[in-house]
């Protein structure tokens, strides 16, 4: 479980909707403004912190119509905290030992990596299309989310 909710934590757009959530609880159109996903996105990144239990959802009654709320559990907050925690004692220790150019590579390298995880993503759904597995408007969320991810990965490598 461990390593689930780690790697669950190792997404820009979950950790946006953890640290947001560290804040109180968020309805779904808090989460789509603050991180800027598609609801099917977003829902696709709160299933899987809520698989791993690091969100929780509760669902109520309001006025007639069925309402969702989003929190974190006060063991899910001392969980992230930890982690944020170890992260940056590690980090400032490794950070010491590498000279500018080590990072520069280290970063080019992670970006790569990054670039190359987003175009199988593309390739995937493009799959999943084609075998009609996928709906239209999921398929179309999807591939904007990547394609942004795209551009943001391409930008900051080229800066370097």
């Amino acid at each position: 479980m461990l390593i689930e909710a780690l790697s669950a934590m190792s997404n820009e757009y979950r950790m946006m909707i953890l640290d947001a959530l560290k804040e109180g609880n968020k309805r779904p159109q808090d989460m789509e403004k603050i991180t800027g996903l598609t609801r099917g996105g977003l829902e696709r990144h709160l299933k899987l912190l809520i698989d791993v239990a690091l969100v929780e959802k509760e669902t109520y009654v309001e006025k007639g119509r069925a309402k969702v709320i989003f929190f974190l559990s006060d063991d899910s907050k001392e969980f992230i905290d930890k982690v944020e925690l170890l992260y940056t004692d590690f980090y400032k220790k490794v950070a010491q030992r590498r000279s500018p150019e080590d990072y520069k590579r280290e970063k080019i390298k992670i970006l790569s990596m990054q670039i190359d995880k987003v175009n199988e993503s593309l390739e995937e759904i493009e799959k999943l299309k084609d075998g009609e597995d996928i709906s239209e408007k999921d398929y179309l969320d999807l591939k904007i989310q990547y394609v942004n991810d795209l551009i943001r990965y391409q930008k900051e490598l080229s800066s370097l």
